[in-house]
């Protein structure tokens, strides 16, 4: 198979041709459409984050001026319920519990923002008001939100059959040889970690219009997505429990996901049945205080994690334990905390020996979803942060002990202990190359002109790798119409990502035509070909390479009607740059013409009706990008705030296919890393009551957090796909979190300050700091 060394140069990569359009207000987002006769639906929900329902009065809303209609979970038992992703078996018997998630609460809510009621209404405020209007009498129960909490004995129980709360103990590897690493280590390094709760905050809210036509008896739904195969399977399967051809989703432009997006949620099964039921369309969109109590959360957990040393210094081994936040209900916390995590916990190193165990905890929270990286930045961090550790204990060089360990490019492609095997990568020159990007050599001047200015300076290093495109199954069509036009269908979503730009381009070189003349077509679940959604860094590696299938299988298929017009022999029918050729002359046939050929009357009936082609797809393997992240931080103990001063990167992702979408993908995933350990937390107070419910209390990193960041490239095309690509949408989050939070650690041992929590905000460090001097 091909490398892809001989595809795709920098200077015929595009800018992307879908900003003018998006900055100059010109995107339409799902808030922006509007339909006729449509009615808008409000939800109440739950103030308590535990609580026994006792009693729905609606009879007052229903009286309201402009109410349509209030559903319950009394008029929705003939709805299933949300499923949710399962963790690999690890042993017979071990299964994950998985209590029914309504669409809307049944007997009790646990967690605070539950939906229980759906009022629809005229007008938006009409359905807000008559909301306010429903007598709900509810029986507060004790709440747990922290992990420690919930498995301790004779703790809440929110789920009878889940023992202390958890959904499932879940171990990979090898527990005996984990065992002898250890026992025979020089050395062991020990950090405990506070993987602190995220709230997404995707910059567009969640919003849904559904609509139902009863003369076809089909269900439609707009709503942003990351991709509407999925969406639709979801809510026909298990939640309309109807055949998937009678549900639409559509999805325009989509303003961030980053995995929060990628499943249905509870809001929308309630006004597809309200829109059949009434008759008429009805519309919902979040309020970011909505969004931030009901959008599906991100990380959270208590991370243990060992490294064991021989006395040269070289890793035998790495254990980790994880108590993992699951929230109130499974969404896919569970595939996310053990799966993903376990694949990526060896990283670069030859680490011989790799055991995890993890249990996943059910708390009076919102639900945890995937989330940028969702449990390869876990493994990264732990890992790095191991090495780190390990390096200071030992009293040598960080980058040393790295190089001494990671594994030679000369053993590609290398079997892991995480069930993984590497395809490809020289590990050791992105390593060296990173260096000279970050001056590494210049940190001890730049540490002695901060150490002047009465500042603590600290220098970060993460050598990282994830597990991406685990989901390999994707199917692609690329139609011709008789203008030449070239349309191609996929289930991928764009939400920021220029699928616009980069699979135009991907089509137009594998077909030799201009860019411009290639239509992307996503976001309708009657015309996607079935596959996968926009997630796990996956999309050019999986739709690009089936887009590559379905160009090779359409200029095929154009061979044949080529050769009937040109009066040839299909066997001596070539294709180049657009066109069809008969070998060694100059009589030839464009795509567009064949096109428009085969459209007109007397097209013969045994040749293909049309130039188009369908394909489904499987990538061979999933791709494995890596990188090296190296920053610096200023750390002012009288305050302690501390400052972002330098970030840069190196990153092998494999062939790039356009270098702007690529540096904006890795620019975006470094500051949501920068963001987990700076400057974002989501607090719950000990009664499951969410405390930073907004943009007031909780602290998203800005523009001026962050300075400009020192990118390069060190590709190593993958071996197991035509496009030798590697996934890049996550990269930047895997190794900023690893990388920033090494840098604070560094800039803090100075001072004796042996640990710190995320994120670093002024008061943690200030207290930590204070502690140290004691």
């Amino acid at each position: 198979m091909s490398d892809g060394s001989d595809r795709f140069g920098e200077a015929q990569a595009p800018g992307r041709t879908e900003d003018r359009r998006l900055l100059t207000g010109g995107g339409q987002f799902t808030d922006d459409f509007q339909l006729p006769e449509q009615a808008y639906a409000v939800f109440l929900r739950a103030q308590v984050a535990h609580a026994e329902i006792r009693a729905i009065d609606t009879t007052a809303a229903e009286a309201a001026d402009g109410v349509l209609g209030i559903y319950t979970s009394a008029d929705l038992q003939h709805l299933g319920t949300f499923p949710c992703s399962k963790p690999p078996v690890d042993r017979p018997g071990n299964a994950l519990v998985v209590p029914p998630r309504h669409v809307l609460a049944v007997d009790r809510v646990r967690h605070v923002g539950e939906p229980i009621a759906c009022v629809v209404a005229e007008t938006y405020e009409a359905a807000l008001d008559a909301a306010e209007l429903i007598d709900l009498t509810l029986e507060t129960l004790p709440a747990v939100q922290d992990v420690e909490t919930a498995v301790a004995p004779d703790t809440v129980q929110l789920y009878p059959n889940a023992d202390r709360n958890i959904a499932i103990d879940w171990a990979f590897g090898d527990t005996d040889a984990a065992a002898k690493a250890f026992n025979d280590a020089a050395h062991i390094a020990r950090v405990t970690i506070d993987n602190n709760r995220l709230a997404v905050c995707a910059m567009e809210p969640r919003a849904a219009i559904a609509s139902y036509d009863p003369e076809i008896d089909k269900y439609t739904l707009r709503s942003g997505s990351q991709g509407v195969m999925g969406m639709r399977d979801t809510l026909a399967g298990a939640i309309l429990r109807i055949d998937k051809e009678r549900v639409r989703v559509l999805s325009g432009d989509v303003g961030g996901g980053f995995g929060m997006k990628t499943q249905p949620y509870p809001e929308y099964a309630a006004i597809l049945v309200a829109a059949k039921d009434l008759g008429r369309p009805v519309r919902w969109t979040a309020t970011r205080g909505e969004s931030f109590l009901s959008d599906n959360q991100a990380r959270d957990g208590i991370i243990h994690g060992e490294l064991a040393l021989d006395a040269d210094g070289r890793f035998l081994g790495l254990r980790a334990s994880v108590l993992a936040n699951m929230g109130a209900y499974l969404a896919n916390g569970p595939g996310i905390a053990t799966r993903n995590m376990a694949w990526c916990l060896s990283g670069m190193y030859a680490l011989p020996v790799v055991q995890l165990n993890v249990q996943c905890i059910f708390t009076n929270t919102a639900p945890i979803g995937p989330y940028r990286g969702a449990g390869r930045p876990e493994a990264s961090y732990v890992l790095e942060r191991l090495v780190d550790q390990a390096a200071a204990d030992l009293g040598c060089d960080p980058l040393d002990l790295r190089r001494k360990n990671l594994i030679p490019s000369s053993a590609m492609p290398f079997q892991t202990a995480v069930e993984q095997v590497y395809d490809s990568g020289d590990f050791a020159a992105v390593l060296d190359a990173a260096l000279p990007v970050a001056d590494w050599a210049g940190f001890r001047d730049r540490q002695r002109q901060s150490t002047a200015r009465g500042k603590l300076r600290g220098i970060g290093i993460a050598c990282v790798l994830e597990h991406a495109g685990a989901n390999r199954a994707e199917s692609a069509r690329v139609d011709v119409d008789v203008d030449g036009r070239i349309t191609v269908y996929t289930a991928a979503q764009s939400q920021g990502q220029g699928h616009f730009t980069s699979f135009a381009q991907l089509v137009a070189e594998q077909l030799g035509v201009a860019p411009e003349t290639v239509l992307v077509c996503e976001g309708d679940s009657d015309t996607a070909p079935q596959g996968g959604s926009t997630t796990g860094s996956r999309s050019m590696a999986v739709c690009g390479g089936a887009f590559i299938e379905a160009c090779d299988a359409l200029v095929e298929t154009g061979k044949e009607m080529a050769a009937h017009i040109l009066e040839a022999s299909t066997a001596d029918i070539e294709f180049k740059d657009g066109r069809f050729l008969i070998a060694g002359t100059d009589r030839m046939v464009a795509l567009r013409e064949v096109a428009s050929i085969a459209a007109a009357p007397g097209w013969p009936e045994s040749l293909p009706a049309s130039l188009a082609a369908a394909i489904d797809y499987e990538a061979v393997a999933p791709t494995y990008p890596n990188g090296c992240h190296i920053c610096e931080v200023e750390i002012d103990p009288e305050t302690g705030q501390t400052t972002l001063c330098r970030y840069a990167a190196v990153d092998d992702v494999g062939k790039i296919i356009n270098p702007t979408i690529v540096d904006g993908q890795v620019h975006g995933a470094i500051v949501q890393g920068v963001g987990q350990v700076l400057t974002e937390l989501c607090v719950y107070a000990d009664d499951g009551q969410l405390l930073t419910g907004s943009f007031m209390d909780y602290a998203m990193p800005r523009a001026d957090d962050v300075p400009s960041f020192d990118l390069a490239y060190h590709s190593v095309p993958c071996r197991t796909n035509a496009l030798g690509v590697k996934g890049a949408g996550e990269s930047g989050t895997i190794g900023a979190l690893p990388a920033v939070s090494n840098a604070v650690m560094n800039a803090l041992r100075q001072v004796g300050v042996q640990s710190f929590e995320m994120p670093a905000s002024p008061e943690r460090i200030w207290r930590a700091l204070q502690h140290a001097a004691r």
